[in-house]
């Protein structure tokens, strides 16, 4: 127990024995079992797993068109001009996301180019995040994560087109799992203390 005075009376701080900003331990190892499960689903059915990425998206460029539709229609004080700009790009979304949606098979190959451009995202994105967590045992976790997205996606574009059927399941199961690992790692190492050195 510290205390410190204030305006004459003693104030009691209780240390709770974490940072501020230290993300739940709670929230970060159910995210990393629900990436593992996902990753176990994927591995035993890849081809299934592709043309369920493959439903998931085209039921969100289907939402996006709708949107881009209602929002080109309802916005009066937009110019002519302007709203048949957004009503096309809308009209456009809702037919890539029905051809993807009655075809899954015929769209494996542009979703899956698609989602190695995700993967280069996201293993770009892990590693800046890796390197700005340092201080925190476990970094290296996500950082190897990071570049095992990114070696996933240059994988994929090398695979086309006749792996396009199964690799994508896959692919999306080893990233599941190594995020999964990734993130439960990072759960269930303690923070460093300040002024502790960085191994």
């Amino acid at each position: 127990m510290t205390s410190t005075e204030t305006l004459g009376r003693p104030v009691r701080h209780r240390p709770t024995g974490r940072t501020e900003r230290e993300p739940g331990r709670t929230g970060l190892t159910i995210l990393g079992l629900v990436m593992l499960v996902g990753g176990m689903l994927a591995f035993f059915n890849p081809f299934a797993a592709s043309l369920t990425v493959t439903a998931v998206a085209g039921a969100a460029f289907l939402l996006a068109g709708l949107t881009q539709l209602w929002l080109a229609f309802s916005d009066r004080g937009d110019a002519l001009g302007g709203r048949m700009l957004g009503g096309l790009i809308g009209l456009a979304l809702v037919l890539f996301a029905v051809s993807l949606l009655l075809n899954p098979v015929a769209g494996l190959i542009t979703l899956t180019l698609a989602v190695a451009v995700l993967f280069a995202i996201l293993g770009l994105l892990r590693l800046v995040y890796a390197f700005r967590m340092r201080a925190r045992h476990g970094w290296g976790w996500i950082a190897g994560a990071g570049l095992m997205s990114l070696a996933l996606a240059g994988m994929i574009v090398l695979g086309l087109p006749g792996a396009a059927a199964d690799v994508l399941g896959l692919f999306l199961g080893v990233d599941l799992t190594l995020s999964g690992i990734a993130t439960l790692a990072l759960a269930w190492n303690k923070p460093r203390a300040p002024g502790q050195e960085v191994s």
